[in-house]
């Protein structure tokens, strides 16, 4: 599995990709933005090989129209 696989997926679908192939040192970065109050999904939009982890960069998004 390559990392820039996991671009695009909900936060719940990433870690169970990293989980099956052994990878347990990530973490999530959340970037919010503060105007922002609604959303309907956390979607990972990049990723950082760190050298003592990953990390997925997750932002806030709003799908559904009301």
């Amino acid at each position: 599995m390559n990392l820039i696989d996991l671009i695009g997926l909900e936060v719940c679908e990433a870690e169970s990709k990293l989980l099956k192939k052994g990878i347990t040192n990530f973490k999530f970065v959340y970037y919010v933005d503060r105007k922002q109050s609604k959303f309907d999904k956390e979607i990972v939009t990049a990723v950082r090989n760190k050298e003592d982890c990953v990390e997925l960069i997750v932002c806030r998004y709003l799908f559904a129209v009301e």
